[in-house]
């Protein structure tokens, strides 16, 4: 599932994907996936994109966030949770950093 997801997010035409394995460390989810764009129509678009895979490849598409202004868009698919940030806002909020310890 995790590599479908990623598929997807490669056909958004997202940048520097990292994905965090969060098994050990929360039993909510396996997975974070954090990613850039440039814009945020960009941002909007991988959500839409990832939302229509992601329910062709019968996942359950727990919640989203997809408002055009916004800078952070956030996907729960319940197994994997994907963290889409425009420009500065990925080093603002600093996700890497939290996640990677």
């Amino acid at each position: 599932m995790l590599n479908e997801i990623l598929k997807s997010l490669e056909k958004a035409v997202v940048s520097d994907i990292k994905v965090y394995d969060m098994k050990e460390k929360t039993p909510f989810y396996d997975y974070t996936v954090i990613c850039s764009v440039n814009t945020s129509r960009q941002g909007a678009a991988a959500v839409n994109y990832l939302r229509d895979d992601a329910e062709k490849l019968g996942l359950w598409v727990r919640g989203y966030s997809s408002n055009p202004e916004s800078a952070w868009f956030l996907v729960d698919l319940n197994e994997i949770v994907v963290h889409i940030f425009v420009g500065e806002e990925r080093i603002r909020y600093n996700l890497d950093g939290m996640y990677s310890k």
